[in-house]
C-alpha cells in the first residue's frame, strides 16, 4: 500500500508517508477511516506530519480532495492545538497535475482546519519546525521518532 499511517513518540504524534502513485480509493480506504473513526487518538495528538515526498503520481479527484479537507475540519475540531506538517516536493520532471493535487490538499488542510500548519519541501526541515513548534506549545522535547 502506498500510504502508510503511524503512531508516534507514545502516542502523541502521528505520522502519514505516501509514495509512488496514491489513488482515491487509497486516499480514501487509508485516511478517512483514520481522521473520522480514530477521533478519540486525536485528542493526545501534539503533531501530525504528512510526508508526500515519495509520491510520484496522484491520480485523485477534487471531490476526494474537498471531502478528505472537511473531514480533517471537523477532526481538528477535537484537537486544535495540534502542530501539521505536509512535506512536498515535486521535481521539475514531475506532471503538473501532482503539484497542482498536492497545492490544493495543502490550501484546504491549512485553511479549513484550526491547527498550527505549514508546507515544507523537505523532511528535515518539517521535523525541526515540528520539534519546535511541539517544544514551544506543549513543553515536549524529546521526540525521538520523527
Amino acid at each position: 500500500m502506498p500510504i502508510e499511517i503511524r503512531d508516534c513518540d507514545g502516542g502523541i504524534g502521528n505520522i502519514i508517508e505516501s509514495r509512488g502513485v496514491v489513488t482515491d480509493k487509497e486516499l480514501i480506504d487509508c485516511l478517512i477511516p483514520h481522521l473520522s473513526d480514530e477521533r478519540e487518538k486525536f485528542k493526545k495528538y501534539q503533531y501530525i506530519l504528512i510526508d508526500h515526498s515519495a509520491v510520484t503520481k496522484m491520480d485523485i479527484t477534487n471531490e476526494t480532495v474537498e471531502n478528505i479537507a472537511g473531514i480533517v475540519e471537523d477532526t481538528s475540531s477535537v484537537n486544535p492545538d495540534t502542530i501539521f506538517a505536509m512535506v512536498a516536493y515535486v521535481s521539475m520532471e514531475a506532471n503538473i497535475d501532482l503539484l497542482n493535487r498536492i497545492s490544493k490538499m495543502n490550501e484546504l488542510f491549512i485553511y479549513r482546519s484550526s491547527w498550527d500548519a505549514m508546507l515544507f519541501r523537505n523532511k528535515p526541515s518539517a521535523v525541526r519546525w515540528v520539534k519546535e513548534k511541539v517544544r514551544d506549545k506543549f513543553g515536549t522535547d524529546d521526540l525521538t521518532s520523527i
